[in-house]
C-alpha cells in the first residue's frame, strides 16, 4: 500500500531515473530514428481515430456496433500515447506515468477484445455487398411478379364486375318488371297466372342468386390460403360433396371409383373442398351420352409429394386449342351446361397459393384427368 501511496504522491516526479539519451549508449542517427519512427506512429495512431469520428459524424445511417467503433478510437488513442510518451522519455523519464498509461491500454484494449467476441456471431450473420444484391435483386423479380400477379387479379376482377353488372341487370329487370306486374293484377284484381308469375320470379331470383355466388368465390381467391389449415381426410370430404350433389349424380347415374393411398392432407379445407367439388362436378356435368361416367378419384405420393388425380371417361378437352385458356375466367368450352366459367380459374389460383400445381391430360370423346401435385 505504501508503495502505491508513494507511486501516486510523485507521479510526475521523474529524479529517480536518467533520461534515455543518458541512459546506454545512444548515437544521433540511432536515438533520433527511435524518436521519430514513435513520433509517425503516435501521429498515425492520432490521425486514424480523427477518422473515425469524422466518419461517425458525417454518416446519416444508423451504425451497426457503434460502441465498438467507439472502443477502437480510445484503444488506438492509447497506444499512439504510449510512443508518444516513449519519444518524450528521451529527456523526460517519466516512468511513473507510463507504467499507469499501459495500464490503461491494457484495460482498453481486453476491453475491445471482448466486445469483439460478443459481437462476432451478430457480424458474420452481416451479408456481403454481393450477397446484398443478390438479395435486392432476387426481392426486386419477387415484386414484379407480385405486381404483375396483381395485375392480372385485378384485370380479372375488373372483367368480373363488368360481367357481373351485366348478368345482374336482366334478372333484376325482370324482377321489377313481374313485381309491377303483380302490383297492377292484383290492384285491378283481374284473374292472373300466379304460378306463371312466381316461377319467372323465381328463375330470375336463381340467376341473382348465382351471380353473386360466383362473386363471392372470386373473392375468396384473395383471402388468406392459410386460415382455415387443418387436417382434412379426403375420402369423407368427397362422400361430403357426393352428398350434397346427391340429385345431380342420381340424374348422370355416374359410377365412382375412390382409392386414397394417402387420406389425410393438412390443407385448408375450405380450398380443398373447393377443388374437389368443382372438379367432380365438372366430371359429371360434362359426361358422354355414349357411355355410362366413370370417375375415379385417388391420391398417392409421388416425391413426398401428395398427389391427386380426378379421370373422367367425359367428353374430353382438345388441349392443341384450348389448353391456355382453360383456367382463364369466364371461359366455357362447353356452351350445352349450365356454368359460370370460373371454376377452374378459382381453383388453380389456390392451389398455386399454397404452393402447388394443377395439371390437365384429356383428349375428345375419351375423357379428362386433372392431377393436382400438393
Amino acid at each position: 500500500m505504501k508503495d502505491i501511496i508513494d507511486f501516486f504522491k510523485n507521479f510526475f516526479l521523474a529524479e529517480n531515473w536518467p533520461a534515455r539519451w543518458t541512459c546506454g549508449k545512444w548515437t544521433g542517427f540511432h536515438g533520433w530514428l527511435y524518436i521519430i519512427s514513435d513520433l509517425a506512429i503516435w501521429s498515425a495512431y492520432f490521425a486514424i481515430p480523427l477518422i473515425i469520428i469524422l466518419f461517425i459524424q458525417k454518416r446519416q445511417q444508423e451504425i451497426p456496433f457503434l460502441k465498438v467503433f467507439w472502443l477502437f478510437t480510445l484503444f488506438i488513442l492509447a497506444c499512439g500515447t504510449t510512443h508518444l510518451l516513449d519519444a518524450i522519455m528521451f529527456w523526460y523519464p517519466a516512468y511513473r506515468i507510463s507504467g499507469f498509461l499501459l495500464l490503461g491500454t491494457a484495460v482498453i484494449s481486453w476491453a475491445t477484445v471482448f466486445s469483439l467476441i460478443k459481437i462476432m456471431p451478430q457480424a458474420l450473420s452481416l451479408k456481403s455487398p454481393a450477397q446484398l444484391e443478390k438479395i435486392i435483386i432476387e426481392r426486386t423479380a419477387e415484386l414484379e411478379q407480385s405486381n404483375n400477379d396483381q395485375i392480372k387479379l385485378n384485370r380479372d376482377l375488373d372483367n368480373f364486375v363488368y360481367s357481373a353488372s351485366h348478368d345482374l341487370k336482366s334478372p333484376i329487370n325482370n324482377i321489377e318488371g313481374l313485381v309491377e306486374l303483380l302490383k297492377t293484377e292484383l290492384n285491378e284484381n283481374r284473374n292472373l297466372d300466379n304460378n306463371f308469375i312466381l316461377e319467372k320470379i323465381d328463375y330470375s331470383l336463381k340467376r341473382v342468386k348465382k351471380t353473386i355466388n360466383s362473386l363471392t368465390d372470386v373473392l375468396k381467391v384473395q383471402r388468406n390460403p392459410y386460415e382455415d389449415v387443418e387436417e382434412v381426410n379426403f375420402n369423407e370430404l368427397v362422400k361430403e360433396i357426393l352428398f350434397e350433389n346427391e340429385e345431380l349424380i342420381k340424374v348422370s347415374n355416374a359410377i365412382f371409383i375412390k382409392e386414397f393411398e394417402s387420406e389425410v392432407i393438412t390443407y385448408s379445407r375450405t380450398g380443398l373442398k373447393s377443388i374437389l367439388y368443382n372438379l367432380i362436378t365438372n366430371a359429371v356435368k360434362y359426361r358422354s351420352d355414349k357411355r355410362q361416367p366413370l370417375i375415379k378419384i385417388h391420391t398417392s405420393i409421388q416425391n413426398s409429394k401428395i398427389v391427386l388425380t380426378i379421370e373422367d371417361n367425359g367428353l374430353g378437352i382438345d388441349l392443341t386449342k384450348h389448353r391456355e385458356k382453360l383456367f382463364e375466367i369466364f371461359k366455357r368450352l362447353h356452351d350445352h351446361v349450365e356454368g359460370s366459367g370460373i371454376g377452374l380459374y378459382i381453383i388453380k389460383r389456390f392451389i398455386e397459393e399454397n404452393k402447388g400445381t394443377i395439371e390437365v391430360f384429356s383428349e375428345l370423346d375419351k375423357g379428362t384427368t386433372f392431377k393436382i401435385i400438393f
